[in-house]
């Protein structure tokens, strides 16, 4: 790796000083080589590995930290460095928990680190932002709450990626308590019903996101789920993510951010490690950790429009669902389905909120 041998002779042993110099200069020889193209902007460097690339990131940069900075109260300014990598990196051989992530803060370094293929490359790069922004009191925010904030003011500041962002971390919550009950009211037109009417059917989906993971919310306060050393599965990061997204959400909404900051300023001036989970629980009006409450709170969250990104994300569901309605009630039908438009509405369970549909099927 081009460093030095960190063996002592043993007519000079090295000092634990002396130990500690040669462990960081390995560090450094060990950390992945920065992208090719550098460019300088207002808020701080760019590097990618195509100009063009480096000056649209530098772009995003200085749109969103200012947003960033006015969004959060507390929040010091900094000049930034953005690396663009096809695999976010820091060290060449070492595996870090974010071999999956769209981005991470390299606090040692001062540095944002990015997918080049991210899913919203702006809206990773503002939770990022959030991150190297955050000062002082806001430290003492326990477990993954962090992460909700940066997840929180970046949909803020990037309103056009919200969306998405909003449905997949309330939707990873859902499985997180228990999975997400979703009914489906369809109308099977006369041309293919036996009778010549317009008959209504309805059908229960339970969506567990693959294994069940029935996690103690508690835990959000005490995981610490966007450090680099998790062992957490993705499927865990993901729920906890979106356990803290949905308390954040809760708080914010009812106290603001400003709310939020002065729990950490107490917290501060009481001496206290981190602001306490019963602060944070009763800023977002629960009443305590229970899978039934926190299940309920994710429900009440989840509107047409992250129902819509639903959608999106499993394009089968309802046709799945429609062919299983068919095949049980085969008898009924006197003509070809595949033939049909079946309007349709799907909504969580118990709940006003529904997406109307036109599904044909293939």
């Amino acid at each position: 790796m081009g460093a030095p041998s960190l063996k002592p002779s043993p007519s000079t042993p090295l000092g634990p000083r002396a130990w500690v110099a040669a462990a960081l200069v390995l560090l450094a020889a060990c950390q992945v080589a920065p992208p090719a193209q550098r460019v300088e902007g207002p808020a701080g460097a760019v590097r990618a590995a195509s100009l063009a690339r480096a000056e649209e990131v530098a772009g995003f940069l200085a749109e969103l930290q200012p947003l960033v900075l006015a969004a959060l109260p507390g929040a010091r300014e900094r000049s930034l460095e953005v690396w663009v990598q096809e695999s976010p990196r820091l060290y060449r051989f070492a595996a870090s928990g974010y071999s999956e992530a769209d981005g991470f803060w390299a606090a040692g370094q001062g540095r944002i680190h990015l997918r080049e293929g991210a899913d919203s490359l702006q809206r990773t790069l503002a939770h990022e932002i959030v991150h190297a922004d955050l000062d002082g009191p806001w430290q003492l925010l326990p477990g993954t709450v962090e992460e909700g904030l940066c997840d929180w003011v970046s949909a803020l500041v990037c309103p056009e990626a919200a969306p998405r962002m909003r449905a997949g971390r309330l939707i990873a919550a859902c499985f997180a308590t228990g999975g997400m009950e979703l009914g489906l009211d369809v109308v099977v037109p006369r041309e293919v019903h036996r009778l010549g009417i317009d008959v209504g059917f309805s059908a229960e989906i339970v969506l567990h996101g693959g294994t069940p993971l029935a996690l103690d919310p508690a835990q959000v306060f005490d995981v610490r789920a966007g450090l680099s050393s998790t062992t957490l599965s993705p499927e865990h990061k993901r729920a906890f993510y979106g356990l803290a997204y949905l308390l954040v959400d809760r708080i914010a909404r009812r106290v603001g951010l400003e709310g939020l900051y002065g729990l950490c300023r107490r917290a501060r001036a009481e001496g206290r490690e981190e602001v306490p989970a019963e602060w944070l629980l009763a800023a977002a009006d629960l009443h305590g950790t229970g899978r039934e409450e926190w299940r309920a709170a994710v429900h009440a969250a989840l509107g047409s429009e992250e129902l819509e990104q639903l959608l999106r994300m499993y394009p089968d569901l309802v046709a799945d669902t429609l062919q299983r309605i068919f095949r049980s009630r085969r008898e009924e039908l006197s003509g070809d389905p595949v033939a049909a438009t079946f309007h349709a509405r799907m909504g969580l369970r118990g709940a006003p909120e529904h997406v109307a549909l036109n599904v044909v099927l293939r």
